[in-house]
């Protein structure tokens, strides 16, 4: 249990530590957390097996690929748990999570066990076989959003759909993007929106709870250019300012701002259909 929470410590750590890159992408030595593209992905290695035996007096060297394929896979789930512990659900991380909930705990176990292989086995010119294993957010997002507190099913999509189809196409507005590339904010998969009064304004209950485990309620990107942007927002966004981000994951923005979310939710349902962006520096 120490050995745990002192790993899990040190990774929080790099983390969230204050000279940590604003980035879509975090990696460690062993895989990458991908918040814009909503994908955990690990690698284990291992050396390839080498047995010695004695025919004929000779020494025949076997190279026992289907042991050393274990144990990298063995090794990819273990840093997969690892990478799943320092993901930043809602400002507290899985690992936190995990802690705190032992039924969490084992159903994220449970979930590591079921990693898909993503690309093509490796072989090293070291002698070693190298195995990458990852999961979906989505997966993640089944064991960890709450039943409760999300916008019912049968709402989300009832009341703007005449507004919305009564607008020419060039007056539609597609989606939300939240410039948050002036401030210090780590990508999250439940993060918040408030306005300069503390008020909540794109939260869960803005969206059901399949949309949160399916889409996220929030994409990320780098640049206008990014594939993701026309994905999540379409041909014709609003774009906010963020303006602070105290905690670092949740976004504030300005009274005004909030307003102009507030028309084009009632106008476009946009916020319950969680086309929504922030674009980091």
């Amino acid at each position: 249990m120490y050995k745990y929470v002192l790993t899990y410590f040190v990774l929080l750590t790099t983390l969230f530590s204050a000279n940590s890159p604003r980035s879509s992408i975090i990696r460690t030595d062993f895989g990458f957390i991908d918040y814009a593209n909503r994908v955990i992905v690990s690698r284990g290695t291992a050396s390839i097996a080498v047995k010695e035996s004695s025919r004929d007096q000779f020494k025949i060297v076997e190279k026992n690929l289907k042991l050393s394929k274990g144990e990298a896979k063995s090794h990819a789930r273990n840093n997969l748990l690892d990478l799943i512990k320092i993901v930043n659900f809602d400002g507290r991380t899985v690992g936190e999570m995990m802690i705190q909930d032992p039924l969490t705990s084992s159903r994220i176990e449970t979930l590591v066990g079921s990693a898909y292989q993503q690309g093509e086995i490796e072989y090293l010119e070291r002698q070693e076989v190298a195995i990458a294993l990852a999961i979906k957010m989505s997966g993640l997002a089944e064991v960890l959003v709450d039943a409760s507190g999300h916008m019912n099913e049968g709402l989300s999509q009832s009341a703007y759909l005449m507004t919305r189809n009564s607008t020419s196409k060039v007056d539609r507005v597609s989606g939300i993007i939240i410039d948050a590339r002036n401030i210090y904010h780590v990508p999250a998969m439940v993060p918040k929106v408030f306005n300069e009064e503390d008020k909540l304004i794109y939260g869960p209950r803005h969206y059901t709870r399949s949309r949160s485990i399916n889409r996220g309620p929030m994409g990320y990107a780098h640049n206008m250019e990014d594939g993701n942007v026309k994905r999540r927002v379409g041909k014709n966004p609003i774009i906010v300012e963020a303006i602070n981000s105290e905690d670092s994951t949740n976004l504030t923005i300005s009274k005004i701002d909030s307003e102009r979310l507030r028309d084009v939710e009632k106008r476009f349902g946009l916020l319950s259909n969680c086309k929504v962006l922030v674009l980091l520096k």
